[in-house]
């Protein structure tokens, strides 16, 4: 059985010989930028070694430090860039959100993005008719946060159907335990 084993799993080296192998091994690197310095072949060398020109040639680590270090550079400034040409708010473009769940988190969630923004319908899809009635007719939760006043553009709804027509963002705060039911 052992000469059948060993004809179908080729034996594997030592993992002592690959460890010392990839320590030898230089370690990858990333040089996205298209000007960065490229890796010398030998990186024994040192800063006193001559190229064939004759001009000294920097060790292997700093062409490694240099090369990331511009590629690093350009990144921040794309994005600096890309932040600079992209500074839409959120807000101004968004019409509806919809919170799932009239706990009081969703209560809470509910208030804090109705209050952001004045012309901003904010629904909220629950499950308790009544506690729908006096949101819509108070702008109270009576279960919930009962003595803090919601702002008047936050529509409480039980139909997922009308809640989640036309809604720009959808806000999950329904507990998990009731998640099923």
């Amino acid at each position: 059985m052992a000469a059948a084993a060993a004809v179908f799993f080729p034996s594997t080296p030592n993992p002592r010989h690959r460890l010392a192998a990839a320590a030898r091994r230089p370690p990858p690197s990333f040089t996205g930028a298209t000007d960065a310095v490229p890796l010398p072949e030998d990186e024994d060398s040192s800063d006193d070694d001559a190229d064939d020109d004759g001009a000294p040639r920097r060790s292997g680590r700093r062409d490694r430090r240099r090369a990331v270090r511009v590629a690093w550079e350009k990144l921040v400034r794309w994005s600096r860039s890309w932040r600079r040409r992209n500074r839409s708010d959120v807000l101004e473009t968004t019409r509806k959100v919809v919170v799932l769940g009239g706990g009081s988190f969703g209560t809470a969630m509910a208030a804090h993005v109705a209050a952001k923004k004045a012309d901003l319908e904010v629904a909220m899809l629950l499950r308790d008719d009544h506690i729908c009635r006096s949101i819509n007719n108070a702008h109270v939760n009576c279960k919930y946060l009962s003595e803090h006043r919601l702002p008047e553009n936050i529509v409480a709804t039980t139909s997922a159907a009308d809640a989640l027509a036309g809604a720009d963002f959808c806000f999950h705060a329904v507990p998990v335990q009731f998640i099923l039911s």
